[in-house]
């Protein structure tokens, strides 16, 4: 069994308040925003390759922000 599957069966056992705080905890976890960080430079990188290559779209800014307002509108709505 993989590291990650045992942390993932481990949570599940968890009551909702420790899971939360594991979550928590991870998120602020140096090693977490240093993965997160590089995997958003690689992301960056590659669009700087594609936009250099010419693979551009049309930019909908109206899209964009229905997108924002719907991830950012609260439960329930």
């Amino acid at each position: 069994m993989s590291t990650v599957t045992e942390v993932k069966a481990a949570a599940e056992r968890l009551s909702a308040k420790d899971r939360w705080e594991l979550y928590r905890w991870l998120g602020e976890s140096k090693d977490v925003r240093r993965l997160r960080h590089e995997d958003l430079r690689r992301e960056i990188a590659l669009g700087l390759e594609q936009a250099d290559r010419g693979d551009l779209a049309p930019l909908d800014v109206a899209a964009v922000k229905r997108e924002v307002r719907r991830r950012f509108a609260p439960q329930g709505k």
